[in-house]
């Protein structure tokens, strides 16, 4: 038998064992995250804010683009990551805008602050923060975005609730979700609990793979 044709068989060999062993591994992970919710190690984060994911998947820009941001908003990004999507928020809202990047995770936020410091960026504020209570006052935020985040915390719908809080009448939670990630829920579940925290949606993107919601508040919708 050819070398060749050998080698090939190997490696397609490989790959579906390979493959199989991955969702075999992703099936265990969504029934551990499914009865125990628990934040993605902050180590984790690099895997999963990777080159592919940024240029083929889920793009930043395409992400910032969706929210409708203007300049000097305030903007929440809760489960900011490696800030790669932070900082495609934050440039949309220059030159007077902030980004208050939260996470509850210190180590998140420490390197975070590290590398915007190193990179200059002025307009991104780390902070280490309570998703259940914010620090923030009524009505005082523009848009609010998290991306494969609200599906790992135990109660999502107090969470929606405190952003209804802190958003103002006319502003926009933004929720991203993909479904390589072990939490990801299916479009409608994240639709019903955003309706359960007096939101509703204005506005969806993408499809079953990978897709983005914005909402408003149920009451400026009706007024409108």
């Amino acid at each position: 038998m050819d070398i060749w044709l050998i080698l090939r068989i190997i490696f397609f060999t490989f790959l579906i064992a390979l493959g199989c062993f991955a969702l075999i591994v992703f099936i265990i992970l969504r029934i551990i995250r499914r009865y125990y919710k628990f934040p993605a190690p902050a180590l984790l984060t690099r895997l999963i804010d990777n080159p592919i994911r940024r240029k083929l998947i889920q793009k930043p820009e395409r992400i910032a683009l969706r929210m409708n941001l203007e300049p000097g908003m305030i903007v929440l990004e809760i489960g900011p990551g490696k800030g790669s999507y932070t900082k495609a928020v934050a440039k949309k809202i220059l030159p007077d805008g902030k980004v208050y990047a939260l996470d509850i995770q210190e180590s998140v936020i420490n390197r975070l602050k590290k590398k915007i410091e190193k990179e200059g960026i002025t307009n991104i504020l780390p902070k280490i923060e309570d998703a259940y209570n914010l620090s923030f006052e009524n009505e005082s935020v523009d848009r609010v975005l998290m991306i494969a985040c609200l599906p790992e915390i135990p109660d999502p719908i107090r969470v929606l609730k405190e952003l209804n809080r802190v958003l103002k009448a006319d502003g926009i939670v933004s929720l991203s979700e993909m479904i390589p990630d072990p939490d990801y829920p299916r479009r409608k579940t994240e639709i019903k609990w955003a309706r359960s925290a007096g939101f509703k949606l204005e506005e969806q993107f993408g499809n079953w793979f990978i897709y983005q919601l914005n909402f408003k508040k149920m009451e400026v919708i009706k007024k409108e």
